[in-house]
């Protein structure tokens, strides 16, 4: 072998053990602590995070790396079951911020046709997040990929403003924007992070598809105690419901997976529901057709709806929405934390 050809190969491998030890640095530079995810799994996310974003700042790799533990000590584990989903009718003569089932006494409890027929649903277990994704973690999300800042100009006009607090739910633009959020959550952690079902969400609103209408702490509509009135609130804001879960009710009106088909409930599979294979046209409220999805929940500039109602919007409403979110969950019927 000539002196040239070792001289190459002497330089090349200290090139790559350079470059190597750079990197493990970097990723012992981050530290984070849990008391719920292992050192392995943290160590794996660091690693991830610096495979997948190798270009951004440190700070931002230990800030991605913390929300994606985060991402993982915050979900809520949902055991799988049977319930009856859709509206399941609400007494008729009943206190709206109070209703209590009754099979003998039953009015629909909504206005959409496409809330019924009440049909049986059997989903696997799964785990969702107790919070929407907030302002801070969408943020840090776009940075690390070298996208735009939703409504940059207006920040730096009004920086104390509610729909930019960093522990307030996150807007979106469109639903892809949640999307790509939750599965990007999936690449950091090596977790099956994505959207929720719509018929996961109800059942978890429903404290696991009890008939109640409200996914407050105690079933009722109490404004400003158990649920917000005004304006988006920080993702921890009021008692959770039974099951862990904040703001299943009302702040940001929640993105989940799904496609939406006026007649899907007809014909709807009993065993863990995905919606419509693919994008459905269809007219509702006498608005000319479009491709629409499913969006749960409550948005404070709504009034307050029975968990069962089924929102849509297009999958691109145009505009950056501050009370159009989402909260992730994960497709594995095993607990994650």
């Amino acid at each position: 072998m000539n002196n040239a050809l070792v001289k190459s190969l002497f330089f090349a491998s200290m090139a790559t053990t350079l470059l190597l030890t750079a990197a493990c640095s970097q990723s012992e530079a981050l530290e984070i602590q849990s008391e719920v995810v292992s050192p392995d799994k943290i160590k794996q996310i660091i690693a991830n995070v610096e495979r997948l974003h190798p270009d951004i700042s440190d700070e931002l790799k230990q800030q991605v790396a913390e929300i994606a533990v985060k991402s993982i000590e915050n979900q809520i584990f949902v055991e799988g079951g049977s319930f009856d989903m859709g509206d399941f009718g609400m007494p008729c003569n009943s206190y709206l911020d109070r209703p209590v089932y009754d099979p003998n006494d039953v009015c629909n409890s909504t206005i959409n046709p496409y809330d019924r027929p009440v049909h049986k649903v059997t989903l696997d277990s799964f785990s969702m997040s107790k919070y929407e994704t907030s302002v801070n973690e969408f943020t840090l999300f776009k940075l690390a990929h070298g996208l735009p800042i939703p409504k940059a100009k207006l920040k730096e006009r009004k920086p104390d403003h509610w729909m930019f607090k960093p522990d307030s739910p996150t807007g979106t633009q469109k639903w892809q924007e949640a999307k790509d959020y939750c599965l990007w959550i999936g690449q950091l952690t090596e977790k099956k992070f994505d959207l929720p079902t719509e018929a996961q969400w109800e059942y978890a609103a429903r404290d696991r598809g009890k008939y109640i209408y409200y996914a407050t702490n105690d079933g009722t509509l109490k404004g400003d105690i158990n649920l917000p009135k005004d304006d988006l609130h920080p993702i921890d804001s009021f008692p959770p419901s039974p099951l862990g879960f904040y703001h299943l009710q009302s702040n940001a009106v929640e993105w989940v997976n799904d496609w939406f088909d006026p007649d899907y409930y007809k014909h709807s599979p009993e065993h863990n529901p995905q919606g419509p294979e693919g994008p459905v046209e269809a007219s509702i409220h006498n608005d000319p057709p479009s491709i629409l999805k499913v969006m749960r929940g409550g948005s404070t500039s709504w009034d307050e709806r029975v968990v069962m109602r089924r929102a849509t919007k297009k999958i691109d409403v145009g505009v950056h929405a501050p009370k159009n979110g989402f909260r992730c969950a994960v497709q594995d019927v095993n607990p994650i934390n």
